[in-house]
This record gives structure tokens, C-alpha cells and sequence, in this order.
């Protein structure tokens, strides 16, 4: 009985846990999603380049790093998602085609190269901000 009860707090801790992780998920796809369209804004809005006119030219290579960067972070936290709903099943006992440790494995690659796509793309717009901002 005390086992039993014991297996079922172990779940349920389990669960919890991965449905924090699924929210952080869920704010850096949405704030990295938000991030993708700044650079554009910003040319627009702040240095003030005219409607008509093309903006490649004010595009830098911090910009495409942060768009590669950001646009990977929110593909490996969709990935992660999809990974994440697998181990919940797995962590609730039902079958699934890969093993538990597998599973976990790919999620916690998946959630830092996440993060790390995360970190590079803001660092890369801020580079950008910089370099726009300072510009003669």
C-alpha cells in the first residue's frame, strides 16, 4: 500500500514538474517569436527609414544570427513540447516506443539547445541595437 502511494506522489511530482517546464517553454517561443519581428521595427520606427524605401541595407549579420538563432529556439521548443507530452506518458505508465531515459535525454537536449538558441538571438539583437544606435 505505502508503495503504491509512494509511486503515485512520485508521478504526480513528476507531472507538475514537466508542466513548469512546458510554461518556461511556452514564454521563450512566445517572447522569441516576438523578438524575430524587432529588427524590422526597429529600422522602421527608431532610425527612421522611409516606407518606400529597402532596408536590406541596414540589415546586419547580428540580425541574422538572431533570426537563425531565434527562430531554432522556438523549433527545439516545439520539439521539446511534443518530447515532453511523450514523457508524461511514459511517467504515467502508458506504453511508448522509446524508453523512459531516452525520452528524458532528448527533452533535456532539446530544452537547453533551446535556451541556448534563446540567449544567442537576444544577445545577437542587442548587438544589432548597438550597431544601429552607434552608426555615424
Amino acid at each position: 500500500m505505502a508503495e503504491s502511494e509512494n509511486s503515485k506522489n512520485s508521478e504526480k511530482w513528476e507531472v507538475l514538474t514537466s508542466d513548469r517546464y512546458l510554461k518556461i517553454v511556452s514564454t521563450v517561443i512566445s517572447l522569441a517569436t516576438a523578438a524575430i519581428a524587432l529588427p524590422l521595427l526597429f529600422i522602421r520606427q527608431v532610425v527612421g527609414a522611409p516606407a518606400g524605401q529597402s532596408i536590406s541595407k541596414l540589415i546586419t549579420c547580428s540580425a541574422w544570427v538572431a533570426w537563425l538563432s531565434l527562430t531554432l529556439a522556438i523549433a527545439f521548443g516545439l520539439a521539446y513540447s511534443w518530447v515532453s507530452v511523450r514523457w508524461v506518458k511514459c511517467a504515467l505508465g502508458q506504453p511508448t516506443k522509446l524508453p523512459r531515459n531516452s525520452i528524458e535525454r532528448l527533452a533535456d537536449t532539446l530544452f537547453v539547445l533551446m535556451a541556448l538558441g534563446f540567449v544567442i538571438g537576444i544577445l545577437a539583437i542587442g548587438r544589432f541595437f548597438l550597431r544601429i544606435c552607434l552608426a555615424p
